[in-house]
Formats: C-alpha cells, sequence, structure tokens
C-alpha cells in the first residue's frame, strides 16, 4: 500500500514537471487551452485523479486558469500588458562597418524574430562609440527610456568601461526596483568571483579560450601570446583565464609580459603606435610563434597590420580569433576561431526572458551554449611541427 502510494507521488511529481516545462518553454502559450484530463491521463498513462493533482498543482503556481465549462488555459501574464522588451546592448562597435561585426550585430535581428514569434515586440537601441563620458550618457538616456515605456524586461550587456564601472550595476538594481526583468547577454556585471543575481545567457568562454590556445599547443607552439583591449569585462578575463590553463596544462609558464593590452584599431589607423614596432619586433625576433586574440576584430586588425609590413601568416607567425564572423571572409589569410551560435543565443536569451517574467523569484540561472573550434589557415595547422623540431 505504502509503495503505492509512493508510485502515484512520484508519478504527479513527473506530470507537473512535464506540463510546467511545456508551459515555459512556449510549447502551450499564455491563453492557449490545454488538453482535458483524460486526454492527458491518456497520453500520460495514468489515472484522472493523478492528473487532477498535477493540474491542482499547477494552479496553486499561478500557471493555470479554469473556466467552466470552458476547459483549463494557460494564464495569462498580467503585469505587462504591452508586451515589449528592451534591449541595452552596444552591438554596432564600428560605425564604418556592418553590425555583422560584433557578435551582438549578428544577434539583434535573432532576438527581434524570436520575441516577435513569442508574441513580443523589442525596442532597439544602440550606445554610439566614444569615450567613457559620451557612452556612460548614452546608457543613461536609454535606461531611463526603458524605465518610462515600462518593458516587460530588458536584455543588457554590461557596459565595457575603463572607469566608473558601478554604473553596471546602477542600471541593473533601477531595472530591478521598477518590476522589470533582466537577463544579462554574454557577461556578468561585475568580476567573475561575485555572481550577481540575475540570468547570463553566453558560453563557457573559459573553456572556449582552453580549447583554442590547446590547438595551437598541439600544433607544435610554445610561445603564444594573449591580445585584448584595455578594458576588462569577465568575458574577457574568462577567455585570458583560458588560455593561461592551456598553458599551465602543458608545461608552459604564463608570462606578464605575453599579456597585451592595447586598442588594436591603432595598428591600422595610427603610424606612430607604439604597438606596432612591439607587434613587428616580437615577431621577426621568433619571441612569439603565435596570437590568440580576444575576438575576431582583434584579430583583423593583426592580420591586416602585418599583411601591409610583410609578414605572412602563417609563415611567419600563427593568429587565432574568437566568435567566428562574416568579416573573417574578407580577410587575406581564413581566420581560425572559435564559433558562437548567435541564433542559439538569441533564442534561449528570448526563453530566458519569459521564463523570468513569469517566474520572478527563482533562482539565477547561468545558460552557457556550446562554441565549435573552427580550424583554418591562420594557426598554421597543414604546417604542423613536432616539439622537437620547434627547438
Amino acid at each position: 500500500m505504502g509503495r503505492r502510494s509512493s508510485e502515484k507521488t512520484i508519478k504527479h511529481k513527473l506530470i507537473y514537471d512535464k506540463l510546467c516545462s511545456d508551459i515555459v518553454k512556449g510549447i502551450y502559450k499564455p491563453g492557449e487551452r490545454l488538453p482535458t484530463e483524460n486526454e492527458l491521463a491518456k497520453t500520460f498513462n495514468t489515472s484522472r485523479p493523478t492528473i487532477g493533482r498535477a493540474m491542482r498543482d499547477l494552479q496553486q503556481k499561478n500557471l493555470i486558469t479554469r473556466r467552466q465549462g470552458q476547459g483549463t488555459f494557460v494564464k495569462q501574464s498580467t503585469k505587462h500588458s504591452n508586451r515589449t522588451l528592451g534591449l541595452l546592448v552596444h552591438w554596432q562597435i564600428r560605425p564604418v562597418q556592418t553590425t555583422s561585426s560584433t557578435i551582438f550585430g549578428i544577434m539583434v535581428p535573432e532576438l527581434l524574430k524570436n520575441a516577435s514569434q513569442f508574441g513580443y515586440s523589442l525596442l532597439l537601441n544602440d550606445i554610439p562609440v566614444g569615450d567613457d563620458s559620451d557612452y556612460v550618457e548614452a546608457a543613461e538616456t536609454i535606461c531611463k527610456h526603458l524605465l518610462s515605456s515600462s518593458v516587460a524586461g530588458v536584455f543588457f550587456t554590461p557596459l565595457e568601461l575603463t572607469k566608473n564601472n558601478f554604473l553596471n550595476k546602477n542600471i541593473a538594481d533601477r531595472l530591478k526596483k521598477a518590476g522589470i526583468a533582466l537577463v544579462l547577454l554574454d557577461r556578468d556585471l561585475t568580476d567573475g568571483y561575485h555572481r550577481s543575481e540575475f540570468d547570463i545567457v553566453g558560453i563557457n568562454n573559459e573553456q572556449s579560450s582552453l580549447i583554442l590556445t590547446s590547438h595551437l599547443i598541439e600544433l607544435g607552439y610554445r610561445k603564444i601570446d594573449f591580445i585584448c583591449g584595455t578594458v576588462q569585462t569577465t568575458a574577457i578575463n574568462d577567455r585570458y583565464c583560458g588560455y593561461r590553463l592551456a598553458l599551465e596544462g602543458n608545461q608552459i609558464q604564463p608570462e606578464k609580459s605575453r599579456l597585451h593590452q592595447f586598442d588594436s584599431r591603432n595598428l591600422i589607423n595610427k603610424s606612430d603606435c607604439p604597438e606596432r614596432t612591439m607587434m613587428l619586433d616580437l615577431v621577426k625576433s621568433g619571441a612569439t610563434e603565435a596570437f590568440v586574440c580576444v575576438n575576431d576584430t582583434t584579430a583583423a586588425d593583426l592580420i591586416n597590420f602585418f599583411y601591409s609590413e610583410g609578414i605572412k601568416i602563417p609563415q611567419d607567425v600563427r593568429i587565432v580569433g574568437f566568435d567566428d564572423l562574416p568579416i573573417d571572409e574578407n580577410l587575406p589569410v581564413s581566420l581560425t576561431t572559435i564559433r558562437q551560435n548567435p541564433s542559439a543565443l538569441a533564442y534561449e536569451a528570448v526563453r530566458t526572458m519569459l521564463d523570468r517574467i513569469n517566474h520572478p523569484d527563482i533562482s539565477a540561472r547561468n545558460i552557457m551554449l556550446n562554441t565549435e573550434l573552427i580550424i583554418r589557415e591562420s594557426c598554421g595547422s597543414h604546417l604542423k611541427i613536432t616539439p622537437d623540431s620547434a627547438e
């Protein structure tokens, strides 16, 4: 008797979990009629009382509503009647290029498409490039606009600031206080050791960078440098950590001198940029065999600079990037990189947002999607060497 009761409890919970998951995923949309208890009993091969218990629990959780003589329906969210989502993302970094020059430039149209499929509109905003003061002013203006528009939720990519990093937390706190759901894209608000209270949708940057750097080591290269900008975010820090882990895992001591932090655009735009001389000296002296770049735009700048100076890739130096952006197609050599899936990221971001809107009290989550190592010419894979021949 006790065992039979236990089985009923397990069955009832499994049914509840399945229906709850289907509602959250949008398989049953807000306002949609659910199958009858008899139909569900046949689907789950169980008794109607067991189905009834699962349905009562769903009703207590405010997920469904029962209408006399009509059936059971997924409950509509009454909190946000305008069904509008906001965007606080810096997604057009270089005005002279297309939006596809950043991963967010590809993601935004996908966010728009997925939000629309779930019955939401998306307010498009972009923070123009400039110095910190312009950056902060634009972000503040957009934040105020989103608050006054009473959007249901906001997709937020924490700003890349050389100072005043408190602004990211300030923006998040203001949105939270207004009852607006928040989903962070790609990175957290502060350093990775102090997890914020908000959902994050992105990739495992550390693991991806470890795989990318390990690929160069497997090809026989050991003098590997890392290049990023002067601004640090949790995503950039994680990519650098992955690079270091790959070196340490192969008994290569990470050296501070192999970390280069500067704006790679200066290699192209400024003839008096001191980094130009440094990069050339590193390659010509043999001090550096390969560069791991924090993203594809940095890798593209490096490749174009070296080609303008007569340095061949991968014969003279190896370069790898991160993101797999369409700009890679215009480079003089095809770029080895880590591929993110912007369509999948956008879908998961929207799904996470709707889940957060409907269930504001659930714990913060890290939604991490898989990446893929894309091997092309720039890493020198066709020139593979052995550790002995590298000495």
